[in-house]
């Protein structure tokens, strides 16, 4: 920085990181000062300084007033692609402008030559092999080879790479729509996991599990971030994301459903003396060694393929479809294969469970959905995965992507689908009083249209409760219509009771077949049994007493028909009192 005043002219300098300040000209900073006397407003021509900063090239911006002048010198790194510098190596470089394009090489500093001539998108080098990087600048200067130019792609090849091969080339605009639509499905599980926290005390979303709905949400998150990881070009970091995005994704989604369904059969199990209860703590403690299990495996993985890298082996493999187009994609390993039986595994043992628990009663049908969720992940992965090694590696990287976009919106769209829809769509539903409900499963009498010939009569079972007021009815109809109400709800409640309970035995009379008990006995403790049985057989028989009436099905509360005699003091529903 140059600051030239009438009373104080001042030249500072940052020379190895010091800050160094000359109050007067000398002979070492007359270079700085020569360019700042002769440059107007503005930026000047490059200089060297040969003193204080050697073989360091500098731009001057200088501004000029009256009274006071201001100069501001930038170091600049010498790139001979640049033709305003061309003036400093004796003129500009000799690559082709039309074939090829220079890229710079920095570290030759003044010296003629620091740049590369490299071919042009749509051209290629004939002679180019595996290490070939463009043409050489000092080569070319030199002028050893005969032709540095470059000759045109194949017609049919937007791009070509060595020897003329036609490399795939990237559709953007589909590739963009995809990724918009991937956003936008990833956006919308946000605000699902947002409506799920707010409405967790509701019975729908309660019933399922909110934290269960929202570690599912999760793992449908990672399944559509994987299609975003697969968006950009192959690498080595790109193929780990992607393995790491679905790994994870899977087991944090479908480890979630499967553990619902395992909670649904040990809660429907009938065959224990005691109802063995899951709690939801229990079920993330279950999710939590699945998921610390798939990361350590993960990990695992994510290290070896670190030291191929590192021992030369590349992660990439170059591939080619029918029409002869190459392309570079992720190589599939040993390691893609385990992984991919290994998912196919747990969706089986989900399988397994739902036709396990296929009696159970669940609210809302939540068991069914799952099922589906996990009957439509397995046949559309295993379909993938069967496509993955014998038709995907023959198509252009543009129908991969579409491929996978397609699979994650059959699988995981469609899973979000199952297990919210009903959830939402039911707590969404008119809610009916319990009066409501019984009287339209089970029609009262009293509900019935009113007769056309007009009053009321000692029999109100024509009486529209929409149409009557209580002020028109006396009170011995409003007891027998609530009596007649009252018998209805029992009826209705003792039916739904013994509907489908799997602890009610269907025999009449409802009993069910005696269990045989076992017991360990003492020594000698048979002899005393069969001793003392011989003398209550004697004893039995001298004695005699009423034998105890059989129970009929009625007597029985188990029963199918139900009780008989606990509406003996209610009137009939289809007959009326009349006043005498």
């Amino acid at each position: 920085i140059l600051s030239s005043s009438v009373r104080l002219p001042i030249l500072s300098l940052n020379i190895r990181e010091r800050l160094k300040i000359f109050p007067n000209r000398t002979i070492e900073t007359d270079v700085f000062w020569r360019t700042f006397e002769t440059t107007n407003n503005g930026w000047g021509a490059p200089f060297l300084d040969c003193n204080f900063l050697q073989g360091v090239w500098f731009y001057a911006y200088v501004l000029k007033s009256a009274d006071v002048g201001l100069g501001l010198f930038v170091p600049i790194k010498l790139n001979q692609c640049d033709y305003e510098l061309a003036d400093i190596f004796g003129g500009p470089h000799q690559c082709d402008e039309d074939t090829t394009k220079c890229i710079p090489q920095y570290e030759y500093g003044e010296r003629k030559g620091g740049y590369r001539c490299v071919c042009r998108e749509g051209f290629f080098y004939p002679g180019a092999n595996l290490s070939w990087n463009g043409f050489s600048g000092e080569d070319v200067e030199k002028g050893i080879l005969d032709s540095y130019r470059c000759v045109p792609c194949p017609t049919e090849c937007d791009i070509c790479g060595e020897g003329g091969l036609c490399e795939a080339k990237r559709d953007l605009y589909l590739r963009s729509i995809i990724l918009s639509l991937e956003l936008v499905c990833m956006f919308i599980t946000i605000i699902l996991a947002l409506i799920v926290f707010k409405q967790r005390k509701c019975k729908a979303i309660a019933s399922g599990m909110w934290t269960i709905l929202e570690t599912v949400l999760l793992g449908i998150f990672f399944l559509h971030g994987m299609v975003v990881v697969h968006y950009f070009e192959p690498s080595v970091l790109q193929c780990l994301l992607e393995r790491w995005a679905r790994e994870l994704g899977f087991i944090i989604c479908y480890g979630a459903i499967i553990l619902k369904l395992y909670r649904h059969l040990i809660e429907f199990r009938t065959r224990k003396a005691h109802r063995w209860v899951i709690k939801d703590t229990d079920l993330l403690k279950y999710l939590l060694i699945m998921f610390m299990s798939v990361f350590a495996y993960m990990a695992a993985y994510t290290a070896i393929s670190v030291n191929f890298v590192q021992e030369n082996y590349s992660l990439l493999s170059k591939g080619e479809t029918l029409e002869g187009v190459h392309y570079e994609a992720c190589k599939p390993l040993w390691w893609d294969y385990v992984t991919q039986v290994g998912e196919l595994a747990i969706l089986i043992f989900g399988i397994h469970l739902s036709y396990a628990s296929r009696n159970a009663r669940t609210q809302f049908h939540e068991r069914r959905y799952l099922c589906a969720a996990i009957s439509i992940e397995l046949a559309v992965s295993g379909l993938f995965y069967m496509a993955r090694i014998f038709i995907l590696p023959d198509l252009h990287p543009n129908f991969v992507l579409i491929a996978h976009f397609i699979r994650t919106q059959f699988t995981a769209t469609i899973t979000l689908l199952l297990v919210f829809v009903p959830k939402f769509w039911y707590q969404q539903k008119q809610v009916r009083s319990l009066a409501q409900e019984y009287s339209c499963r089970i029609p009262v009498d009293a509900f019935k249209e009113m007769n056309a010939h007009g009053p009321l009569t000692s029999n109100n079972s024509d009486a529209d409760v929409g149409e009557v007021s209580l002020a028109d009815m006396n009170p011995e109809d409003i007891r027998a219509e609530l009596k007649r109400l009252y018998v209805q709800l029992e009826i209705f409640k003792n039916k739904t009771i013994r509907l489908d309970n799997p602890h009610i035995s269907k025999r009449r009379g409802g009993r069910k077949a005696p269990h045989r008990r076992f017991s360990l006995q003492k020594k000698g403790s048979r002899e005393r049994n069969l001793y003392g049985n011989k003398h209550r057989i004697a004893k039995k028989e001298e004695e005699t007493t009423e034998a105890e009436p059989s129970r009929t099905p009625e007597d029985s509360v188990c029963s199918n028909e139900g009780p008989s005699a606990i509406y003996n003091d209610l009137p009939s529903t289809y007959t009326s009192d009349s006043k005498p």
